[in-house]
């Protein structure tokens, strides 16, 4: 998804290989799973613009993520 937003990430056999590029905004599909939709709110503290798409998936591990966040950042 980082290469989605501008970024330039190739997984290799035992990780992820990531070279710095200027992100841009845009739409953080996170697959239903929790580790990406919170991956995704992280990165949009850096980079306008980025949105989540199902952040609601973070209640597997933290129900009242999605109100906390924005509770946090004042929206």
């Amino acid at each position: 998804e980082i290469n989605e937003l501008g970024g330039d990430v190739t997984e290799t056999a035992d990780g992820l290989h990531i070279r710095p590029r200027p992100l841009h905004g845009g739409v953080f599909h996170t697959y239903d799973d929790h580790r990406m939709a919170t991956a995704g709110a992280i990165i949009g503290l850096a980079v306008k613009g980025v949105e989540i798409e199902n952040v609601g998936t973070t209640a597997k591990t933290l129900p009242d993520f999605p109100d906390m966040w924005t509770g946090m950042l004042g929206i």
